[in-house]
């Protein structure tokens, strides 16, 4: 969660589960694993990609506060993982 706040904060290297995620969207979990995933795999995974979207979304807004008024579960996501990061 704190990789992937801070890679979409300040770029660099991206986290292995973000990197994961997309190789799992664009080729299959069979493909990529060679096996079923399993639930904490897809969990941290999902949570990567929901972190970079969830920041992309609040910087794409002009009010930042009303976004995280509007987007109450999203925002305590994107909260969560600011602070795990230290921010």
């Amino acid at each position: 969660m704190a990789a992937a706040y801070r890679y979409a904060d300040e770029g660099g290297e991206m986290p292995r589960e973000l990197e994961l995620y997309n190789l799992v969207q664009s080729y299959g979990a069979q493909a990529v694993f060679g096996r079923p995933l399993g639930y904490g795999e897809i969990r941290r995974m999902n949570t990567a990609a929901n972190i970079v979207l969830y920041y992309h979304k609040r910087a794409a807004s002009n009010d930042w506060a009303k976004w995280a008024t509007d987007n109450p579960g999203e925002a305590a996501a994107l909260n969560r993982a600011m602070m795990a990061a230290g921010e």
